[in-house]
């Protein structure tokens, strides 16, 4: 039978070949081989191979949010939480948002160590619309990802092969993002930028006044091939946030219908913060032979932070009474005046060389590497609070004059960490079935804690012969996390360079099987989990600031259960209901207290920060049958209440739960026209747009008001009431409408 090159190629592509033998053919040839390359297109789509989990990018430009940050796909997915629409924070099965690994192109992402909310935070470092395939994983990764508790997310930008791109506006900003490609394939990349400013969305929460955010960022990811077998790619960015806000007043109605409470309070001041970002990164990849690949990569992280602000406040509480007729009597059950005074600064320097290689033989892959990093930390901070509360300065003295939650301090810290992995996967026959084994080992040497961290990883995934829909995979391993600057300060702003590591051990087995009901292919995943937490540093969450304490250790552990069912209800949409029960709970080391009556008691176990026992997540796409033109989503949101801890210096199990968090996100869309369908539609630009689509989004659709935190105020004596501290809470972004233009051309 005659094979043309055609055939030949297609065949090729399929097995995933990625070298030709055919250097020496001439230049006709090769023009030929261009042009019947452009005529193959191979897609594929795997959506779960053992614990990673592979999201399709398509999802991110039609989800309805508060922001237009990349994180929101990852909120709405099993074993994820996260109770702040505001912040692109999130939290993976009881850990603290600074226990997730993230990388883009290879190169990993920090986060900044200054923001205290969401409303201060404004864009994350990736950009939704360049990227190109994402990885995702709950627990269990393997050793090629490092040194972090929690998951891991891989993110890489698209490598364009045309001209094209997209941008986007709505009443909180707009984006663009363009692709480039040599005819020859040589040379070619994606540039994004994004600008955000929240000042719709922000005055709409209870403290009242001049709101002025700026989030911008440019960012590119380029590539370049000179010669055969030898790639670059470069990845840069360069990103400035800046909040200032000038308060006026705030008014806050909590309590129950038998005790209703206000609050009221009025501003002088400002705040003005500032985080500027710097990366860049260059790889370099060697094709040694048809089935060895070697990279060396080098990058830099730049990063200013500074945090100013003067505020004085002056407020009310007061007990109103639930009669609407005697709705102006009330009594004041705390009154005072706080002033709070910031002048902070953090820059941190990251420097990484590293070598990472694979070779591919006959029954599976074999991956190496070695990393070696360098960071700089400088952080001043002068900050303080004087409050002057029911008649009384507090700290109370009568010889001198005390601020409270002080600190002044200029500390700095140099370090140096190495690390390197081997990892070898590999498939043998198991009789009923293919087993998928991936053993590895990874080291690391902490050079400011002296210690040598070894992490033994193992996935399995096992595929049943003849049952292509079923799957069954389990994942073990310790994860180790090298204490960074935060974790070596408390908030006095004393310094141990010598805090070890954090310690946790994973367990997790799971299963997935597609199906098929009403002609529609469903997918359901599991997972049963089970994490050993040694050595945690505890902290303190207050909105997205997490406060370490390095003067106690704890252990604790994590259980639960993830699930997910997904299908595509129409055609390249997909949608999904998650469902996760957890419990995560800690012991601090030698904690105790005293009863009133002389008794020492020891806590024991109680709950982590992030111990949310349920989240319900639904993402639903979906076209209007006889209305082919409208599309519509909705996101749901649902978890239990967090523990939120009381005002004590010594004490984190003084805890109560938060009120659940409930959010629904709807966003309707009018495609205009979309080429990319093969629809006839009428000349627009000379053709050059692909597609534009208009969208309404009803954000918080029935105006649930959650709490992201609470500002505690001291009260006096009144009636039978002693005199206590009182949970203020701060509310979320209520309803709001937001109005998007996306085209791609």
């Amino acid at each position: 039978m005659r094979l043309d090159v055609k055939h030949i190629l297609q065949a090729l592509l399929l097995l995933r070949c990625t070298a030709l033998s055919a250097a020496d053919k001439s230049a006709e040839a090769g023009r030929q081989l261009e042009g019947t390359l452009e005529e193959v297109v191979v897609t594929g789509r795997e959506p779960r191979t053992g614990v990673v989990e592979r999201i399709d990018a398509r999802t991110l430009s039609s989800l309805a949010g508060a922001s237009s940050n990349f994180e929101n796909i990852l909120k709405i997915l099993p074993g994820v939480h996260s109770s702040n629409e505001l912040s692109s924070q999130y939290s993976v099965r009881g850990g603290s948002y600074d226990e997730n690994l993230v990388y883009v192109n290879g190169v990993e992402i920090y986060r900044p160590m200054l923001t205290r909310t969401g409303q201060q935070e404004g864009l994350s470092f990736i950009n939704p619309n360049m990227t190109a395939t994402i990885d995702f994983s709950t627990g269990g990764f393997g050793a090629e990802f490092g040194d972090k508790m929690s998951s891991v997310l891989n993110v890489a930008y698209r490598r364009p092969t045309s001209l094209g791109g997209s941008a986007e506006a709505n009443l909180m900003g707009a984006s663009a993002a363009c692709d480039f490609a040599l005819p020859n394939g040589k040379l070619g990349g994606v540039v994004g930028m994004r600008h955000k400013r929240a000042t719709y969305l922000l005055g709409t929460l209870d403290a009242k006044g001049e709101y002025d955010p700026s989030f911008s960022d440019l960012q590119a990811a380029l590539y370049f091939e000179p010669v055969r077998n030898l790639s670059f790619s470069v990845l840069g960015s360069y990103a400035l946030n800046r909040y200032r806000f000038a308060p006026t007043n705030r008014e806050t109605s909590f309590g129950t219908l038998d005790n209703p409470t206000n609050f009221t309070m009025y501003y002088e001041g400002g705040e003005d913060d500032l985080t500027q970002n710097l990366l860049g990164a260059l790889t370099a990849k060697y094709r040694l032979s048809d089935n060895v690949v070697l990279g060396f990569t080098g990058s830099a992280v730049a990063m200013l932070e500074q945090e100013r602000y003067d505020i004085l406040g002056e407020y009310w509480l007061r007990q109103t009474l639930a009669d609407a007729e005697a709705s102006r009597d009330n009594s004041d059950i705390g009154v005072g005046a706080a002033l709070d005074h910031a002048r902070t600064g953090a820059a941190t320097n990251v420097y990484v060389a590293e070598h990472s290689g694979s070779w591919y033989h006959n029954n599976g892959t074999l991956k190496w590497g070695v990393k070696m990093l360098r960071y700089h930390v400088h952080d001043e901070a002068n900050r303080w609070q004087r409050i002057d509360s029911a008649g009384y300065m507090t700290p109370r003295s009568a010889e001198n004059l005390y601020t409270k939650n002080s600190a002044y301090a200029d500390l700095a810290v140099s370090a140096r960490q190495y690390s390197m992995f081997v990892q070898e996967a590999y498939s043998i026959d198991a009789g009923a079935g293919r087993l998928r084994v991936t053993p590895g080992l990874r080291v690391t040497a902490v050079e400011l804690s002296r210690e040598l961290l070894v992490s033994p990883r193992l996935q399995a995934v096992f595929y049943p012969y003849g049952r292509e829909d079923r799957q069954f995979f389990a994942a073990a391993g310790a994860y180790h996390q090298p204490s960074f600057f935060k974790e070596m300060k408390n908030p006095e702003m004393e310094l141990n360079t010598a805090v070890t590591a954090q310690r946790s051990w994973h367990l997790t087995v799971g299963a997935s099987a597609t199906f098929v009901r009403y002609d529609i292919p469903f997918r359901l995943t599991s997972e049963a989990y089970y994490k050993r937490l040694l050595d945690l540093v505890p902290y303190r969450q207050d909105n997205i600031a997490l406060l370490y304490d390095f003067r106690s250790r704890a252990d604790g552990f994590v259980w639960g259960i993830d699930a997910r069912l997904s299908a595509e209800l129409v055609s390249g949409a997909e949608s999904w209901v998650s469902l996760s029960l957890m419990q995560a709970q800690q012991d601090v080391r030698g904690d105790s207290y005293q009863t009133d009556d002389g008794q020492t008691v020891q806590p024991g176990y109680f709950p982590m920060p992030n111990d949310q026992r349920v989240n319900l997540s639904i993402l639903l796409q979906d076209h209007l049958p006889a209305l082919p033109h409208w599309r519509a989503c909705m996101v749901l949101n649902y978890g239990t209440g967090l523990p939120s801890l009381a005002p004590s210096d010594d004490r984190y199990d003084l805890t109560f739960r938060m009120p659940p968090y409930r959010r629904v996100d709807v966003g309707l869309s009018y495609v205009l026209f979309d080429r990319t369908q093969g629809a006839a539609v009428k000349e627009t630009f000379g053709n050059a747009l692909q597609s534009c689509t208009f969208t309404i989004e009803a954000l918080n659709l029935f105006n649930t008001r959650n709490v992201a935190s609470y500002l505690w105020v001291r009260t006096t004596q009144y009636a039978e009431q002693p005199a206590a501290m009182v949970a203020v809470p701060n509310y979320l972004t209520p309803f709001r409408i937001n109005l998007k233009l996306g085209i791609t051309f």
